[in-house]
């Protein structure tokens, strides 16, 4: 193993796997080569915005905690951290950061727009049109800005009840998120596309029984509680705890709203459960609001499947491999479904009044 610090530095082996969306190759490189936060900030800042993209909050958060006493000069730096608190529900402490990144560099026009963007989350609307309007004043063509501002005249109508003909709402035009690409994970500003790119939030474990711990959580009504809540969601289904696990993604939801995560942790109870279905459904509403994600398209594949609809299950696996070819489940899943589609006889898949799953089931990790 070379040494970091060699001339044949990894920087820029992991920015170019980074910028090809090798993912988690870049994890997988990063820990063969025992990255530190205090060592090696740069790499590990690397390191930290692929942990963004595999929607791997936690550890992203945990990351940058540790690089903000060598980073938190760098605006960019601020722009992914700000960024990844708002992913975990902290928008306090994500406000603060993007405050941060824009006393550095007032100008900078997509942390003003993710700032603006946040400033709707916090229902600070009059500060977020102000900057949104700026923004389209020194670039009209700025599409995330516009689709930021639709969404702010929606939220007015919202709170209002009231119809504004005045107010002027464009085409939300989107690409794909796909050919998203950051130039480089040094100037990480996560505009719209950030929102795109996100998925669930994926917690550490705890160690003690998820029910024990239930009883030691404040009784807050916060972001903080729902996140902890979330988490020990996930930690319910580990342990097979499927009815609690919806029980706290219900209490999250009235706190958090329609949150990515939720719907993850609630797809994967209802799998506990053998309610299929609504696994299947649930995956979507998180696909719907926190984007593609790598992880979400292989489950998608199996639960397409289970179902028999081979031609959409192999649709999500050429999805899961745009976003991440170096995702390590990729070929396991890709051989599972041949051999499903071989146990259906190849067999065209058939609309029946009534959703059903598959007699010939294909079995778990085949």
């Amino acid at each position: 193993m070379s040494s970091l610090t060699a001339s044949n530095s990894p920087d820029q082996a992991l920015i170019s796997l980074f910028q090809a969306g090798r993912y988690f190759e870049v994890v997988r490189q990063a820990d063969v080569l025992g990255l530190q936060p205090q060592l090696h900030p740069i790499p590990c800042q690397i390191l930290a915005a692929s942990c963004f993209q595999l929607a791997e909050y936690a550890r992203a958060g945990e990351l940058l905690e540790q690089l903000e006493p060598a980073l938190g000069h760098d605006r960019d730096f601020l722009s992914l951290y700000g960024a990844n608190c708002r992913r975990l529900g902290q928008l306090d402490k994500a406000e603060k950061l993007l405050s941060r990144a824009l006393k550095l560099d007032p100008d900078a026009a997509q942390v003003r727009n993710n700032y603006a963007n946040l400033l709707i989350d916090l229902d600070r609307l009059s500060e977020a049109r102000s900057i949104l309007e700026k923004l389209l004043q020194d670039d009209p063509n700025y599409k995330d800005a516009q689709v930021n501002l639709n969404r702010l005249d929606f939220r007015i109508r919202q709170n209002t009840s009231i119809d504004f003909p005045d107010l002027k709402v464009g085409n939300q035009a989107s690409s794909s998120p796909a050919d998203w690409k950051p130039k480089d994970p040094l100037m990480l500003a996560f505009a719209e596309e950030e929102v795109r790119q996100a998925g669930a939030v994926n917690l550490p474990p705890l160690s003690p029984s998820a029910a024990a711990l239930v009883s030691l959580l404040p009784k807050g009504e916060g972001s903080q509680d729902a996140v902890e809540k979330i988490q020990l969601a996930a930690q319910s289904v580990a342990e097979g705890n499927a009815d609690f696990a919806l029980q706290l993604c219900g209490v999250s939801l009235e706190s958090l709203g329609a949150n990515a995560s939720i719907y993850v942790n609630a797809s994967d109870a209802y799998v506990l459960k053998n309610r299929l279905l609504e696994a299947e459904v649930c995956l979507l509403h998180a696909l719907a609001i926190g984007g593609p994600a790598t992880s979400h398209y292989l489950n998608l594949v199996s639960l397409a499947s289970f179902r028999g609809d081979i031609s959409l299950a192999r649709y999500y696996l050429d999805q899961a491999a745009g976003l991440d070819p170096s995702h390590p489940q990729l070929q396991k899943v890709r051989n599972s479904l041949e051999r499903r589609d071989q146990s259906l006889a190849k067999q065209p898949y058939r609309f029946e009044n009534k959703w059903q799953i598959a007699k010939s089931q294909m079995k778990p990790n085949s």
